[in-house]
């Protein structure tokens, strides 16, 4: 069933592109995607739950946390378990940790967040599938290097990385950490004053300052209109509707949770299997956890209106993705 619905995307994804062909390693060519097109494509990512075992729907890690931060690394955790992974393993620091433990017990937490543990944070890597950096994580020099150490370790194991919040701020300073990150490649997620941040830490006059990274990095801008930049520019593509008005502390974190989980499930997914296209992951994924990010938004406004709080968003994840992602 689920790759009769990947053809008849494909089919429709012809249509809403005005002829683009579509070849049969997941090649969209030398057109520009359209909106309705991710839409379509957005759906067919979402696993089917048949004849699963316990990982099989994704193991994500989420790496940030401070004794400052505590909420920020777990809506980044807790969103990605409720849009639909397994497993969710969360490296914080020592005292986030018993914080965090106490926010959710389906989470499982490390207090490892210490360069005096970076062995046993480099053990625990290879087995998550998606690592998001950077919710809650502060400033400190010490975290920063430690995160350098945790990046270049990602690199080294290709792992699929997911950088926002204090992450981006450690990449602004550190540009060239990122520089030609293997595929299947980052999706770094700003808003829109750290997207300046990092182009000026590119170059202030270089309006192509997001392709400085490489092929296999991709930058989710976000804001009133979420802007995805590729490399490839058939895959890049701009977001509106959906939300409101109201912007909370933590929607960030919550996108960062949702892109990890549709990441992985991109990177798996018949539509992506090709590695050769990590960018056709990266932007199917960013589309889907921005729609559904503005969605739960524009639940938890109308049900809550200016009293709207991150943890109402949370509780719209069911009904967003069950309206986003219908046939599943």
């Amino acid at each position: 069933m689920k790759k009769y619905l990947l053809y008849v995307t494909y089919y429709l994804a012809f249509l809403f592109t005005n002829g683009m062909e579509i070849d049969e390693k997941c090649n969209f060519l030398d057109t520009k995607l359209q909106p309705n097109t991710f839409r379509l494509l957005s759906r067919t990512i979402v696993p089917e739950l048949g004849g699963k075992m316990k990982g099989d729907s994704g193991k994500i890690g989420v790496i940030g946390g401070s004794i400052e931060y505590t909420g920020a690394p777990y809506f980044s955790a807790i969103t990605a378990l409720k849009v639909g992974a397994d497993l969710v393993y969360v490296i914080t620091t020592d005292t986030a940790a018993p914080v965090i433990k106490a926010y959710s017990p389906d989470l499982i937490v490390y207090p490892f967040l210490s360069a005096k543990y970076s062995s046993r944070i480099r053990s625990l890597l290879p087995k998550m599938d998606a690592i998001i950096i950077g919710p809650g994580l502060g400033r400190e020099s010490d975290t920063l290097h430690l995160i350098y150490d945790i990046i270049q370790d990602c690199k080294s194991l290709g792992k699929p990385l997911v950088i926002d919040a204090d992450g981006l701020f450690a990449i602004t300073k550190n540009i060239s950490i990122l520089k030609d990150y293997p595929c299947p490649g980052a999706i770094m997620t700003p808003n829109s004053r750290e997207a300046t941040r990092l182009m000026e830490a590119v170059s202030k006059n270089d309006t192509n300052w997001y392709s400085y990274w490489g092929k296999c990095v991709s930058v989710l801008v976000k804001g009133e209109k979420d802007h995805l930049f590729a490399n490839t520019p058939s895959y890049s593509w701009a977001a509106t509707g959906g939300g409101s008005g109201r912007r909370v502390g933590g929607q960030g974190d919550i996108l960062s949770g949702a892109l990890g989980t549709f990441y992985n499930w991109a990177l798996k997914s018949d539509l992506c299997k090709n590695e050769s296209h990590p960018q056709l992951a990266q932007s199917v994924a960013a589309y889907a956890a921005a729609k559904i990010t503005r969605l739960t938004n524009y639940k938890a406004y109308a049900r809550n209106g200016r009293g709207m709080l991150a943890s109402d968003m949370i509780n719209e994840i069911h009904s967003a993705f069950d309206s986003t992602f219908f046939w599943i």
